[in-house]
């Protein structure tokens, strides 16, 4: 039995698809890296993968309410890319929430509803659209209203 233990990176880089797909990871992790770099540090922590295919930077943030921000920007950094090197013509940018995972929820059977999103979750959205929208008015009703849901009281407690 080897006495000492194998990283399994050195294992997935034998395979051609592997190495490939690993190379691949590594680059736009790189590119994220770099747009993250030229980014305000409260926008940049809210841009989690970039892609660059063909010209098109991909950019995806983990919340609706980032998008506008980080197109409003993009004529800012996508000519700092350029001048480093990447072969960035334009930009996109997509949301993809991180879902909130209950611990060991069961899984869904087929036939079954979807669940509503919970009183938390919609919290959780409003505090997120409304740090996007900053010192506003609107921000500050959609704070008020988060600060409601958490304060109301949970479906099926006891009363």
């Amino acid at each position: 039995m080897p006495t000492r233990a194998r990283h399994v990176r050195r294992f997935l880089q034998s395979s051609d698809a592997a190495a490939a797909l690993l190379a691949e990871i590594e680059r736009r992790d790189a590119l994220l890296s770099r747009v993250r770099a030229l980014l305000p540090a409260s926008v940049a922590r809210h841009c989690t993968q970039a892609s660059l295919d063909e010209g098109l930077l991909t950019l995806v943030c983990d919340s609706p309410a980032w998008v506008d921000r980080l197109r409003f920007l993009s004529p800012q950094f996508l000519p700092a890319l350029a001048a480093a090197g990447d072969a960035v013509t334009d930009c996109r940018v997509r949301a993809q929430p991180t879902p909130a995972l209950p611990a060991l929820a069961p899984t869904p059977r087929a036939g079954d509803a979807p669940e509503a999103p919970t009183t938390r979750q919609a919290a959780q959205t409003l505090e997120h659209t409304a740090a996007a929208l900053g010192d506003t008015p609107l921000a500050g009703s959609l704070r008020r209203l988060a600060e409601t849901l958490r304060r109301a009281p949970r479906a099926g407690a006891a009363g």
